[in-house]
């Protein structure tokens, strides 16, 4: 990668976060506190309000811009910049010497140059290079860029940033014309500035109406989806919004360090810079303004996922996970702590209680990052052992992961019950952890049973039971804990704090963890019992049936010690061919049907009659034509 590229990439990041600032520092402002110098009057608040809203949608377009078109922006806000400094520099300067004018008539060369004339000009002409060039850095987009224009506008340039600081000796004593000169400066500069922007504007039109064409078309062809994506990989909006966060983090600590310690030095007459008020009075107030507005908490909330994507991939490493979706635990972390934040409405509540709910949203969160764990890591004890893989230190690493998921949960429940009082939060929390330590053992005890049957030399026909039973058990105890999720939820809803979002997410936790859940459970067992009603009318092999075919499962090829006679005369354990009946009700050998109830042997016997009668019944209608 070229260092071009690299600085257009760190530019794009870095000229978006100005916008934010402003929007934040919008967001922050109480309409009816000092910040609204007229609080009485309606008119006057409905207008402030009004620019405040103009000023943040300007922010927010600013955003999602691009880097050409930033560039562009931020040029044209230097130079007013620049050309509001040289204005003041000007006028006071005119102020000065207009103050003094009975001492200018007998004042002599040098004692006029003393009075910071010199330095006047040096400024000038700083700033007169700087706008000049800023309007070179825009002259690419213009058409009058010949090198005779080009040199005739960098002279009027020099010559009206000069032009107090060069006729000040010549018009000073003609007050009426000296207290014009800042203003008669900048009409030059001011006329070449308002062309430039009204040239700007003009294009910035027909680039509008192509941008509402290409995303109207993007989202017709390729859906919302994709074009949520690639304005999201365009804006660069993690990186944006970690530097911004990290960028307001600074500032907050730096300020928030000064006013302790002047507090501390006013209050006990000297500076402690390690005392443990000072730190705890900062941290706090640090926890509190990390989140006090919803650009601020969309900031906190990719830290989050920065420092959760890392954490999933130390896990992965830790327990050998190669697999992309163990790799997205930063994602995740984000999604449930944003809709956490929006849930409990973190960003309106007061300090002390913002401070709590982020505390109790943490350990949440904290929480629901060991389920996404525990998903990692089931996976892989079953396959190590189903795989029977001798290598020990694999399965020490998953054993390992495991007793961590126990522990840790087992350690946060004693460490919030012995400080906080009963609550809904706590109780949610207890449910949560609870959960996880219950899929752990379910997940240990099936890990067990399967190594259990590897070191076994003879086939375990009851293996396949004790595994359902067991899990069985662990997802209707995870039910259970849904419902009692619900119910919690609703009770807050109800009687503590209730909002549009929660209700959502009430509702997405019905369909999904409960009804889901329970549907897809009865669905299993019904297909179970229906796989072992099949089994059981199929006639059971004696052992000298056994001994006279002498042949293995087909399904899983082990030794035939008990067996199933399917109708096709084929022979397979009771266990396997349950286990294929989930699948399909044809024979794994012939593809006979095994097993037919008398409906659809009554069935398909009417059929072979009605299609044998057919022809004969063709027949004598051609005979009867």
């Amino acid at each position: 990668m070229s260092w071009q590229t690299k600085l257009e990439r760190i530019s794009d990041v870095l000229l978006r976060i100005p916008p934010l600032f402003i929007m934040d520092s919008i967001l922050r402002m109480s309409f009816l506190s000092s910040y609204f110098p007229y609080q009485r009057e309606f008119t006057y608040y409905l207008l402030w309000l009004l620019l405040m809203t103009f000023f943040f949608l300007s922010s927010l377009v600013m955003f999602s811009l691009s880097l050409r078109q930033l560039l562009q922006v931020y040029n044209y806000a230097l130079a007013t910049i620049l050309l509001y400094t040289s204005f003041g520099m000007n006028h006071r300067y005119i102020f000065t010497v207009v103050n003094r004018e009975e001492e200018f008539s007998d004042m002599t060369e040098t004692t006029y140059l003393s009075q910071g004339y010199f330095k006047h000009i040096f400024i000038q002409i700083c700033l007169s290079y700087l706008f000049i060039a800023l309007w070179i850095f825009r002259l690419p987009a213009r058409r009058d860029s010949n090198t005779v224009t080009r040199s005739s506008v960098k002279s009027a340039l020099y010559f009206s940033f000069m032009l107090p600081v060069t006729f000040s000796r010549v018009f000073y004593q003609d007050l009426y014309i000296f207290q014009w000169m800042p203003q008669i400066s900048l009409i030059i500069p001011l006329s070449l500035l308002v062309k430039d922007f009204l040239a700007a504007l003009m294009t910035s039109i027909f680039i509008i109406k192509h941008s509402y064409d290409l995303c109207k078309w993007t989202l017709h062809e390729h859906g919302i989806q994709v074009f949520l994506e690639n304005q999201w990989l365009r804006l660069r909006i993690p990186k944006v919004l970690r530097l911004f966060w990290l960028s307001r983090f600074s500032y907050q600590l730096i300020t928030l360090t000064l006013y302790s310690y002047l507090n501390m030095q006013k209050k006990n007459g000297h500076i402690d810079y390690f005392s443990q008020e000072v730190w705890l009075f900062t941290g706090k107030q640090l926890l509190i303004q990390s989140c006090e507005t919803v650009i601020a908490l969309l900031g906190l909330t990719s830290i989050v996922s920065f420092i959760s994507h890392y954490v999933g991939l130390v896990m992965a490493h830790m327990v050998g996970s190669e697999t992309e979706e163990d790799r997205n635990m930063g994602t995740v972390s984000a999604i449930l702590f944003f809709i956490l934040a929006l849930q409990t409405g973190l960003t309106g509540l007061e300090p002390e209680k913002r401070l709590v709910r982020l505390n109790r949203n943490f350990c949440l969160l904290s929480t629901a990052i060991l389920h996404f764990v525990h998903s990692m890591v089931n996976p892989l004890l079953l396959s190590l052992s189903a795989s029977r893989n001798l290598s020990w230190q694999r399965h020490l690493r998953v054993l390992g992961m495991c007793v961590f998921l126990f522990v840790f949960p087992l350690w946060l429940l004693y460490y919030l019950w012995s400080w906080n009082s009963i609550s809904t939060w706590l109780l949610a929390v207890t449910a949560f952890s609870t959960e996880v330590m219950i899929k752990v053992l379910i997940s240990v005890l099936v890990y067990a049973l399967f190594m259990l049957d590897a070191h076994r030399e003879t086939f375990w026909e009851g293996l396949d039971d004790y595994v359902y039973y067991i899990q069985s058990t662990g997802n209707t105890i995870e039910f259970f804990f849904g419902i009692f999720l619900f119910c919690n939820g609703a009770w807050i809803m109800m009687f503590e704090s209730g909002g549009t979002i929660r209700a959502i997410m009430m509702c997405i936790h019905a369909y999904f963890n409960i009804w889901l859940q329970a549907k897809e459970g009865w669905k299993v067992f019904m297909r179970r019992r229906t796989a072992v009603n099949k089994i059981n009318l199929l006639e059971e092999a004696s052992p000298e049936k056994l001994r006279e075919v002498n042949d293995v499962c087909a399904i899983c090829y082990q030794e035939l010690n008990t067996a199933r006679i399917t109708n096709c005369k084929h022979y397979f354990h009771g266990v396997c061919l349950r286990k294929w009946l989930y699948v399909q009700d044809n024979c794994p050998l012939c593809h006979e049907v095994i097993y037919q109830p008398e409906n659809d042997k009554q069935s398909a016997d009417l059929d072979e009659m009605n299609q044998n009668r057919i022809p004969g019944l063709l027949a004598h209608v051609n005979n009867d034509l």
